[in-house]
């Protein structure tokens, strides 16, 4: 992997960051209600309002620590020298992978007690 391709997936992972944060922040405040496009949607969490923003109020820490920690790994890969940076990007996008299951399941988890 060349130096420009790893800018390239720094920059985009960024971008993804902002987005994951933005959407869980919306959803967790109520202002993103059950939708086809954003958000936990599975079919727990899309039954209704109430299953809806249990989920995301439950996944909205762990998915903020996760944007903010791979924000933070992507912007210190950048003043790494070049053989170290592709193992720092890595983990990165591993490590946000792993987030975002897992604040899906802790949602998942939510929005089921919600539905009692």
């Amino acid at each position: 992997m060349d130096s420009s391709t790893q800018y390239l997936i720094v920059a985009l992972s960024l971008v993804a960051d902002i987005i994951l944060y933005a959407v869980i922040a919306r959803a967790a405040t109520g202002k993103l209600g059950p939708n086809s496009w954003a958000g936990i949607r599975t079919k727990a969490t899309r039954k209704n309002d109430k299953t809806w923003l249990a989920a995301h109020v439950a996944a909205y820490p762990l998915m903020r620590d996760t944007a903010l920690a791979n924000a933070t790994l992507m912007i210190v890969s950048l003043f790494l020298p070049f053989e170290y940076r592709s193992y720092l990007v890595q983990v990165a996008i591993g490590a946000l992978l792993a987030g975002v299951i897992f604040a899906g399941y802790q949602g998942q988890k939510a929005a089921k007690a919600a539905d009692v």
